[in-house]
């Protein structure tokens, strides 16, 4: 049976295998369990089944001078071999119900459009596309 518990000390190289299913192109360089566990803005939920994790997502949040508190869904990922069998919800469900139990005013996310099915579950939970495109800056170090 799966269960949707928060990030753990020790669950990073687990995490790392899942999160690398996201891209073939997105970089891990910048992974920190210990700053993940210790951010009270972000939490980190996993899906786990077997003591294997085979799921990950993230609600940060932040506050915007005319929003309020505000959340952001990141990270959403479900090992391939567990697809379609409706963990994605549950963990997106998990994350939208800490979401009002924090009195977050929103949630916003982004999904690339190759993601399909990823964007179907999102608009299915209530989610509208936005008009607005996303601008990036990286800062290098």
């Amino acid at each position: 049976m799966e269960k949707y518990r928060e990030l753990q000390k020790g669950d990073g190289a687990q995490l790392l295998e899942i999160l690398n299913q996201l891209s073939a192109v997105y970089s891990h360089a910048y992974f920190n369990e210990d700053d993940l566990i210790n951010d009270e803005s972000c939490n980190c939920l996993v899906v786990e089944k077997d003591e294997n994790i085979i799921g990950f997502g993230s609600l940060i949040t932040y506050h915007i001078p005319t929003k309020g508190l505000i959340g952001r869904i990141e990270d959403i990922i479900i090992d391939e071999k567990h697809r379609g069998a409706g963990l994605g919800r549950g963990l997106m469900d998990e994350l939208i119900k800490l979401a009002k139990e924090k009195k977050i005013n929103y949630i916003t996310l982004t999904s690339n459009p190759s993601r399909i099915a990823a964007r179907k579950l999102y608009e299915s939970l209530g989610f509208e596309a936005c008009e607005t495109e996303v601008f990036k800056l990286e800062i290098k170090k």
